[in-house]
Parts: C-alpha cells; sequence; structure tokens
C-alpha cells in the first residue's frame, strides 16, 4: 500500500495525488465525505482529460458542491463519484482503493490495474 496523506491533513478541497496504472503516471483526487475517504482518478468520464486539464485548474464548482470538469462541464458528486450533468450524466468518477489506518489514508495500489513501481 501506498500512503497518501494524514486523515486530518486532507483539506476541503481535497488532495491531487500522483500513483502509477500499469506503466502511467495517472493523478487521483482524495475527498473527505460525508460517509468517510473517498478517492477517483482524475478524469472526466466523457473524455479521458483530467478535470482540471484547463485554466482555472479548480475542480470544484463555484458552490463547492460538484466535483466539475473544466473541458466538458460534467459535474460529479463528490460521495459517489455520479455525473448528475452533462455529456456523461450517469456514469461514475472511476473510483481507488483506499483504506484508513492509524489516521493514514492509504492507496491499494495492488488493486490499481497493476501497479509497479518503476
Amino acid at each position: 500500500m501506498d500512503r497518501i496523506a494524514g486523515l486530518d491533513d486532507i483539506p476541503a478541497e481535497g488532495i491531487i495525488f500522483d500513483y502509477k496504472e500499469g506503466p502511467f503516471d495517472e493523478q487521483g483526487i482524495l475527498l473527505r465525505t460525508k460517509d468517510g475517504v473517498r478517492a477517483y482518478k482524475n478524469e472526466c468520464r466523457h473524455l479521458p482529460m483530467r478535470l482540471d486539464d484547463r485554466e482555472p485548474a479548480d475542480i470544484w464548482d463555484e458552490h463547492h458542491r460538484y466535483l466539475v470538469c473544466n473541458s466538458h462541464g460534467a459535474r460529479y458528486r463528490p460521495d459517489d463519484g455520479l455525473c448528475v450533468a452533462g455529456p456523461c450524466e450517469g456514469s461514475h468518477l472511476k473510483e481507488l482503493p483506499v483504506v484508513v489506518e492509524n489516521g493514514d489514508v492509504f492507496l491499494e495500489a495492488d488493486k490499481v490495474g497493476g501497479f509497479f513501481n518503476v
């Protein structure tokens, strides 16, 4: 498992973190939600682009209610990753497997598409 952050160190806007998915460098989004901790691949489900691919590089809407794709306008609920508006409505962000142990959040790297260290 790879440590992402301390549970108490996750700000309200979340944390963008890097990880490997097979041979590819990817980004994830780590969030604290009302149900605990969630992590999603930082990639829109409409087209494979990061949510913060364009300026302003903010992943939240103006009310800090939904994660938003700056390229396509898709809006995702942070609690479950469901797209509630936009071109991919009804789809979900790819959830990443995380566990909390002793106040730290870890990515279960071995469950992320053939993760390996380079």
